[in-house]
């Protein structure tokens, strides 16, 4: 071999150890807040999503009545509350449900920008 090519041969394995270690130098990561990085919902999408709300709890209300008796069921409450009381729970519910939906898609465009967002019940939405 001649001087040249030991040469060439020390450059590409310093070059190489060179870039391994550049590789694992420590990073500085950035910190998430999500209070501070993402921005703040606006009025309009504030009172959109209130009307989103509204229009999926009319049009899903009527299902309190199958959600409210599986809940009860994985409770382990007995036949006769399943067939008696659970479906009266459940419409109630459901009439809660749909009500409080007739609510936000009427009141969607007059609540005050700061207030009047949140979710009647909870959960906000039935799935």
């Amino acid at each position: 071999m001649t001087t040249f090519t030991k040469y060439a041969m020390c450059a590409v394995a310093v070059i190489l150890v060179v870039a391994l270690l550049v590789q694992v130098t420590p990073v500085g990561a950035q910190m998430y807040d999500p209070e501070r990085d993402l921005p703040k919902p606006t009025g309009i999408e504030k009172s959109l999503t209130k009307l989103g709300r509204g229009i999926s709890n009319i049009v899903f209300g009527w299902a309190e009545i199958p959600v409210t008796f599986d809940r009860k069921l994985n409770e382990g409450k007995p036949l006769a509350y399943l067939v008696g009381v659970a479906p009266v729970l459940g419409a109630a519910r459901a009439l809660m449900r749909t009500g409080s939906g007739v609510f936000e898609v009427v009141t969607f465009p007059f609540t005050d920008k700061d207030v009047n967002y949140e979710a009647v019940l909870e959960p906000e939405y039935i799935f």
